[in-house]
This record gives structure tokens, C-alpha cells and sequence, in this order.
């Protein structure tokens, strides 16, 4: 996979909102500029839309920035511009915020993650992948099924190679005992779980029923972590209908908080795998 369009994005909207900040302009100041709405001048800093280089050059002036600054500005603005793997697949656009978390995804170098079920999709299995998908009351078609389970499968590579993704996955119990597809695809899921739980990228924790209420009791929450330190992480709280992508440290911060929180009362690595397996056994039947 090339270098997700989204970071350039990101990292070029972070380095803009910075220079404005140096040079003293509001954004009422910089749309008047640019001859656009305050609007769009907000959604370029926070990376949410590509941008023309033309736009960057007349920000860059405005801002009175240095060659060798509009040049950075620049390959950030072209490099915003290029095409997602994710782009080719048009179902991807059907969920809300999920072409800007499959840009975040492809470019992190590690995934933390918590909630309630299902199972993650990097890891599950094809059958309980297309069970949840069958069971989904907006009506996919066979063809948006089958788009659905090839994306799912092109961003689990991302867990294999020689330069794997880092995965640490806190599963609620209760995602380890939903039948989803009935008891053989329930076996097969969580044998998939404990094979993957003794890969040296992939950290797994089981958060039981007895560990009572946590800080993230009601979330679904994603955090990214990149491999340039200049890029902050990104917390992502979602669910169908819903999609935030926080990445401001004063907003951040309690959710990394929690989430450590929650993985300080999970069962460790090995006691997890050893319940992960138990439950398995009992969907045999």
C-alpha cells in the first residue's frame, strides 16, 4: 500500500493552522484572502479535504512563509491529492467517516482498540465477517457483501509481513459468547482469535464480565499511533451511524487514559487466550 492521502492531508492542515497561529490571521482574515468561505479555510486545517496548490501558495504568502516552506507546503498539497487503495472500492464511501479511518488505518504503525461486540474486523474470520453482514438490516446486496469482505481482507494484510501493523485489541467478553453465524462459526472465530493472539504484533486482552463497569463503558474506541512523531495519534469513537475523530491532546487525553485503564483491569495476554479457548470449546456444540 502507498502512503495514505489522508496523513498528507492531516499533517498539511496542522502545519498551515500553525503558520497562520505565528502569523497572527483569523480565519475570517485568510478566507477573505483566498476569496472563500471561513468554512473551508477550517476544514483544510483539520485535513479533511484535499487541496489546490494554488490555494497553498496564496496561504503560504499570506503567511509570509519561506521558500523552502512553500516547497514542504507543496508536495504535502499533491501528496493530499492521490488516491486511497480504498477509492476502488465504492461501498467504502457508505459508511460514515470510514474512507478518512481506512486512510488513518493504512498509515498508522499501531492500532489500540476497545468495545463491546462485534469482534474487530482486522480480525475476523470471512464467515463471521459476511454473518454480520447478512444480519444488517440496511439492505446490502450480494455484489456491496462481497466489496465489503475484500476490503476486510486487504486491511488484514496489513497484520502479516515483514513490517506488520501493530494490533492491541481489548475484547469485551461479551463479543467472545454473541452467536454470530451459529456455533461453527463461533468456533472458528475464536480459534482465529487465539492463533492470532501468539503473533508478536497482535496483543490480546479479554475484558470478563466480572471486571464490572470501566471508563469506557458505551465506546467504540480506535486509537492510531504513526510512525513520524510529528503526527499526533487519533482517537476515533464510532459506531454505525456515528463517526468523531478527535486529535487534540486535550481531547485525546482522557481516552488514553481510559483506555489504559481498561487495560489494566482486562485479563493478561495469556489468561485471555486461555478463556478465549475455553469459549471456544464451548461452541463445539
Amino acid at each position: 500500500m502507498s502512503e495514505s492521502p489522508t496523513v498528507h492531508r492531516r499533517r498539511l492542515g496542522g502545519e498551515l493552522r500553525r503558520m497562520r497561529e505565528v502569523a497572527g490571521r483569523t480565519h475570517r482574515e485568510v478566507a477573505a484572502h483566498l476569496d472563500c468561505s471561513q468554512g473551508k479555510i477550517s476544514q483544510i486545517e483539520l485535513g479533511r479535504v484535499p487541496v489546490r496548490t494554488s490555494d497553498v501558495r496564496l496561504m503560504a504568502q499570506f503567511y509570509e512563509a519561506t521558500t523552502d516552506q512553500v516547497t514542504e507546503l507543496i508536495e504535502l498539497a499533491q501528496g493530499s491529492k492521490q488516491r486511497g487503495w480504498w477509492q476502488e472500492y465504492p461501498s467504502t464511501a457508505q459508511r460514515v467517516g470510514f474512507e478518512t479511518y481506512l486512510g488513518l488505518e493504512t498509515a498508522a504503525k499501531a492500532v489500540s482498540c476497545f468495545g463491546g461486540d462485534p469482534i474487530p474486523e482486522l480480525l475476523q474470520t470471512g464467515e463471521y465477517s459476511r454473518s454480520l453482514l447478512d444480519s444488517e438490516q440496511f439492505g446490502s446486496g450480494e455484489s456491496a457483501i462481497d466489496e465489503r469482505l475484500t476490503v476486510t481482507s486487504v486491511r488484514q494484510q496489513r497484520l502479516l509481513g515483514e513490517q506488520p501493523l501493530e494490533l492491541w485489541a481489548v475484547l469485551d467478553e461479551s463479543a467472545l459468547r454473541r452467536a454470530i453465524g451459529g456455533p461453527m462459526v463461533m468456533r472458528g472465530q475464536l480459534e482465529h482469535l487465539v492463533r492470532m493472539g501468539y503473533r508478536r504484533n497482535v496483543t490480546l486482552q479479554v475484558l470478563p464480565f466480572t471486571a464490572g463497569g470501566h471508563p469506557l463503558m458505551g465506546d467504540r474506541v480506535v486509537v492510531f499511533s504513526f510512525p513520524d512523531t510529528a503526527d499526533p495519534q487519533v482517537v476515533h469513537i464510532g459506531d454505525s451511524a456515528n463517526s468523531r475523530f478527535l486529535n487534540k491532546s486535550e481531547d485525546t487525553g482522557p481516552y488514553l487514559s481510559a483506555f489504559e485503564s481498561v487495560c489494566a483491569t482486562a485479563l493478561p495476554p495469556r489468561d485471555s487466550n486461555t478463556l478465549i479457548s475455553a469459549i471456544a470449546d464451548q461452541w463445539s456444540g
